[in-house]
């Protein structure tokens, strides 16, 4: 299936505009934000819609909510809202209702960059490797990350990241890409946990979605889940493993 792109404005589909001629990501962000369009992809992949929340656009999602009925899934929801929200659903119905719900929120500001719950029996189901993690108290290196308490910072500070984990995955081992920096709101939120576990030597398991910084320079929301484990390393090093697994998390921002 050759891919197949459509846009929108006013509620109803119209030639392209003639900046989205192998536009780069700032320009169609830029069709999406102030200009009020909602692009369509259609590919062997399934279907793709992106809009801006605070876009003058509704009439346009209204239409697509329909048009959606007669397209082939999956369809993929992307949509910036304090940064680049990825969502997933498999039948026409689901989709719509989402887009509808959305509506609903788009004067919406979202009031934190970081959301996280703390795990419950009853939540969504715990990826493979978080399962392991939870039942030895412990983890690998190669999927996992070390993080050391610092005196002189009073902070945890990435030590050390593995090769397959979910950081190496999607920023590499740089040391120095975002989600191992210190001192922002993210670092703050996530590393509350971490004395706990050092102080009681339990496993700590939570959800979280959060606004992150990619390894290309733009914002997107990321949700995962995480297990913070002990780890001991001397008499007087405070220190954790933490695991991660992007999966579905019971937090919904909008």
């Amino acid at each position: 299936m050759a891919t197949c792109i459509h846009w929108v404005l006013d509620g109803r589909i119209v030639p392209p505009p003639a900046a989205s001629e192998a536009c780069s990501q700032i320009e169609e962000r830029d069709l999406l934000q102030r200009t009020g369009y909602v692009k369509l992809v259609e590919s062997e992949q399934g279907t793709t819609i992106r809009w801006s929340m605070f876009s003058r656009n509704w009439s346009s999602l209204f239409f697509v909510a329909e048009w959606l009925q007669g397209a082939f899934g999956p369809f993929h929801l992307q949509y910036y809202s304090a940064g680049c929200f990825n969502e997933r659903h498999e039948q026409p119905w689901m989709v719509a209702d989402r887009i509808h719900h959305l509506i609903h929120k788009s004067d919406v500001h979202l009031s934190q960059t970081v959301y996280i719950r703390k795990a419950t029996e009853s939540g969504r189901s715990v990826p493979p490797v978080l399962q392991r993690a939870l039942k030895d108290n412990a983890a690998s290196e190669d999927v996992s990350i070390d993080c050391a308490y610092d005196p002189s910072s009073h902070r945890y500070r990435v030590a050390r990241v593995g090769p397959q984990s979910t950081i190496a995955k999607l920023w590499g081992l740089n040391p120095v890409s975002y989600p191992c920096l210190i001192g922002h709101s993210y670092d703050e939120a996530v590393s509350r946990a971490y004395p706990q576990v050092t102080r009681t030597g339990e496993p700590h398991h939570d959800h979280i979605y959060a606004a992150m910084a990619s390894a290309r320079g733009d914002v997107v929301w990321v949700p995962y889940q995480r297990v913070v484990l002990p780890l001991v390393q001397g008499r007087n090093r405070k220190s954790v493993r933490v695991v991660t697994e992007l999966a579905e998390v019971d937090i919904s921002p909008l």
